[in-house]
């Protein structure tokens, strides 16, 4: 099994199908987290609960991964990420990367790279044209 296996289990089994025990098989109690989530991966965090908090924003999320890559105890793919928010108002489409350090079948170090910008923008949370704003120097300001 390539270590790119398990990734592939890991987003159709925790992401797609809700079988949040495959956390528990994949991640090594001593996992390191690197990426975006690092303040929320605080120690005592449970994984778990970060899958909660995303899916509490989103409806039908399905991912697909559309490149992966293996290199000795190293795996990484690209993933595509489709849904809804709650209201059906705003579909959802957008990516991310993830490259993970494989030992004994498991996952010791997280490195997790997502477009959340795209993400929130979509969701409404964000308006629609955050990052050209942003590039100008501006704030972001919108009505609450």
């Amino acid at each position: 099994m390539k270590n790119s296996d398990l990734l592939h289990r890991w987003f159709d089994e925790v992401w797609n199908n809700d079988r949040l025990e495959t956390i528990d098989d994949l991640l090594d109690p001593g996992v390191t987290f690197n990426g975006a989530l690092d303040a929320v991966m605080a120690p005592g965090v449970d994984y778990k609960e970060v899958v909660g908090a995303m899916k509490a924003l989103m409806d039908q999320l399905h991912v697909t991964i559309t490149h992966s890559l293996d290199d000795g105890e190293f795996a990484m793919v690209r993933v595509r990420v489709s849904g809804f928010d709650h209201s059906h108002k705003h579909k959802l489409d957008f990516t991310g990367q993830m490259m993970v350090r494989v030992r004994d079948g498991r996952f010791i170090e997280f490195y997790s790279n997502f477009d959340y910008l795209r993400m929130f923008e979509q969701l409404g949370q964000f308006p629609s044209d955050s990052l050209p704003v942003l590039l100008t120097g501006e704030r972001l300001t919108w009505a609450s």
